[in-house]
C-alpha cells in the first residue's frame, strides 16, 4: 500500500508545481491599492477548504518520501556529487545579488522592478552594494547595505508591501555571516536563506486570494497560462501549490528536489513574461541553486527532522501547514485592509496608488473584485 501512496503523492505535487502563475503578478498587472481585497471569510470558501486540506494529506505523504529519498542509494550518489560545489554558494549568491544591484540601479528601482528609487542616491547605493559584493573582505558591508535597502523599503512602502520581499533580509544576513569563522554564527545563514524565502513564497500566494482580480487579470491576457482550468478554480490552486512549495522550503523537506522544481518553474514564465521576470527572480534563481548544491543535512537541523518518529513527523507537517495557512491568512487579509482604507485617504505613495485599477469587466474602474 505504502507504493501508491508515494506516486500519488508525487504525481500530485510535480502536476501542480509547473503552474505558470509563479509570476510575480504585482511585476505585470496594474495593481493598485485602491481596489478592495477580500476577507479572509471571502477567502476561506469550499474550494479553499478542500485544496487545504488537499496539500496537507499530500505533505504528510511527502514526508515519507522524504525518508525513503534519503536511504536510496541513487539519490546518496546525487546528493554527494552536488556537495562538491558547496564552496561556490557565496559566489553564486554574490554574482546574482550584484546583477540584481546593477540592473535595478540602471533601471531607477529598488530592490525590484516595481518599486521606484525616487531618489537618485538610492541607485548609486545599490551600485555601492554591487561593489562591496566584488571583494570576500567587504561581503559584510553589501549585507548591511540590502539589510538598510530593506528598512528604507519598509519606510517608504510599508511592511506589508515588503513583506513580499523577505527573502531580502535573509541574503542580508548571509552575506553578514559569511566572513565568521566556521561556528554556530556562521552556520545561521543557510536557515536565514530558507526560512525567507520559503515565507516570501508564502506571503505572494496569499495575494492570489485576498486579491484575485490582480492575477485573473494577468491570467485573461494570457488565458494559456491557466492549462485549460477555469481561471478562477487554476487561481486557487496556483496560490496553494506556491504556498505549499514555500512551506517545504520553511521546514527543510525534500528542500533540493523542490529547489529544482521551482527554480525550473520560474524559468517557465520566463517565456511568456521575458527579462522582466529575469531580473525579479534572479536572486531567488540563486538562493535555490544554493539549496540543491547544500540541502540541509549536516549543516542545521531543519524542523521537519527534529522528530525522529515517522508518524511524528508527519503530524507535524501536515498539522503546522494548515496552522500556518490560518496564521498567515489572517494578518494578510488584515493589512491587505488597512492598505485599501490607507489608498482611499491618500496616504500612501505615489507608486501603489497611482496605476490603473485592475478589473477584467471594467479596465480602469476600481472597486470590487471582477467575479
Amino acid at each position: 500500500m505504502r507504493a501508491p501512496l508515494h506516486r500519488y503523492a508525487v504525481l500530485a505535487a510535480l502536476a501542480l508545481a509547473p503552474a505558470p502563475a509563479r509570476a510575480h503578478v504585482k511585476w505585470f498587472a496594474d495593481f493598485t491599492f485602491s481596489d478592495r481585497p477580500l476577507s479572509a471569510t471571502e477567502v476561506a470558501t469550499p474550494i479553499f477548504i478542500a485544496l487545504a486540506v488537499f496539500s496537507a494529506v499530500v505533505i504528510g505523504a511527502l514526508v515519507v518520501l522524504d525518508a525513503r529519498l534519503a536511504t536510496a542509494p541513487w539519490y546518496r550518489r546525487i546528493v554527494l556529487s552536488l556537495e562538491r560545489y558547496r564552496d561556490k554558494s557565496g559566489l553564486v549568491l554574490r554574482v546574482a545579488t550584484g546583477a540584481v544591484m546593477l540592473l535595478n540601479w540602471q533601471a531607477d528601482a529598488m530592490l525590484v522592478p516595481e518599486l521606484p528609487a525616487e531618489a537618485a542616491w538610492l541607485g548609486w547605493f545599490q551600485f555601492g552594494v554591487a561593489i562591496a559584493l566584488l571583494s570576500h573582505r567587504t561581503v559584510p558591508l553589501a549585507g548591511l547595505g540590502l539589510l538598510a535597502l530593506y528598512v528604507i523599503g519598509i519606510a517608504r512602502f510599508g511592511m506589508f508591501h515588503m513583506l513580499d520581499y523577505a527573502y531580502y533580509v535573509g541574503f542580508g544576513l548571509y552575506f553578514l555571516v559569511s566572513v565568521l569563522p566556521a561556528g554556530r554564527a556562521r552556520s545561521l545563514g543557510l536557515p536565514a536563506l530558507y526560512a525567507t524565502v520559503g515565507f516570501s513564497l508564502c506571503w505572494v500566494a496569499l495575494e492570489k486570494l485576498v486579491y484575485p482580480q490582480w492575477s485573473l487579470y494577468v491570467l485573461s491576457q494570457n488565458p494559456a497560462l491557466a492549462l485549460g482550468f477555469p481561471i478562477d478554480l487554476f487561481l486557487v490552486i496556483a496560490a496553494f501549490v506556491e504556498l505549499s512549495l514555500g512551506y517545504l522550503l520553511i521546514i527543510g523537506l525534500l528542500e533540493r528536489p523542490f529547489a529544482l522544481i521551482i527554480t525550473l518553474v520560474f524559468f517557465t514564465t520566463t517565456l511568456v513574461f521575458g527579462k522582466l521576470e529575469v531580473i525579479g527572480h534572479t536572486m531567488l534563481h540563486a538562493a535555490l541553486i544554493v539549496f540543491l548544491i547544500e540541502g540541509t543535512a549536516g549543516r542545521y537541523p531543519p524542523p521537519v527532522r527534529l522528530h525522529r518518529q515517522s508518524r511524528v513527523r508527519v503530524a507535524f507537517a501536515s498539522v503546522n501547514f494548515l496552522l500556518l495557512l490560518g496564521l498567515l491568512l489572517a494578518p494578510y487579509a488584515s493589512g491587505a485592509r488597512h492598505m485599501y482604507e490607507a489608498a482611499r485617504e491618500g496616504e500612501l505613495a505615489p507608486a501603489q496608488t497611482d496605476r490603473t485599477p485592475t478589473s477584467l469587466t471594467a479596465p480602469g474602474r476600481s472597486g470590487d473584485p471582477a467575479p
